[in-house]
């Protein structure tokens, strides 16, 4: 009777030795048939996610940050919605660093909220009503965009430059806003 088990086969891996002359001569006869290339391509921009959707109307608005300190700007875009064309805003980017939401929020939410401020100070927390985002300066950074020359629907109080006021052509700004459809 054998000792050897069956699956005892002894297996042998043949390796090649390679002297670091013969490799060096090795090297030097290799061949390269194609050149390469070191032009570095374009990178093609993405299509930005938060435009699809939505026919863009004003796409570099800029306006004034609150503080008094700084002579940053929050940057803001204005759209139709494609499916209904309803008028959206949504803040694009700032200087100065502060994160923010990016989502698009309904013009009409906003002058809701406006609208039932008549003759009352505005702090800057009323318009958190109108994000699903829960950054901490969405509604400061969307208050300057709204007291910012283009749009201009808020003014600075004169309680504070942290309090707004609707504008004295509130009515008139928030006609040509809603007209820019």
């Amino acid at each position: 009777m054998s000792n050897k088990k069956k699956n005892d086969d002894v297996k042998v891996n043949v390796v090649a030795e390679i002297d670091a002359t013969e490799m060096e001569v090795a090297q030097g006869e290799v061949l390269i048939d194609e050149t390469v290339s070191k032009d570095v391509k374009p990178e093609v921009p993405t299509t930005d996610k938060h435009l699809l959707g939505y026919s863009l109307i004003v796409e570099n608005g800029k306006a004034l940050k609150l503080s008094p300190k700084t002579q940053n700007h929050v940057f803001y875009q204005i759209a139709t919605q494609d499916d209904d064309e309803s008028l959206h805003i949504r803040l694009s980017g700032n200087e100065g660093g502060g994160l923010h939401s990016k989502e698009w929020i309904s013009v009409n939410a906003i002058i809701e909220v406006l609208d039932a401020m008549k003759d009352q100070p505005i702090k800057s927390t009323i318009l958190k009503s109108v994000f699903k985002g829960g950054s901490a300066n969405n509604a400061a950074f969307l208050a300057a965009v709204l007291r910012g020359q283009d749009i201009g629907l808020l003014a600075q109080s004169e309680k504070s430059v942290f309090i707004h006021k609707l504008s004295a052509d509130y009515e008139e700004r928030k006609t040509t806003l809603l007209n820019l459809k």
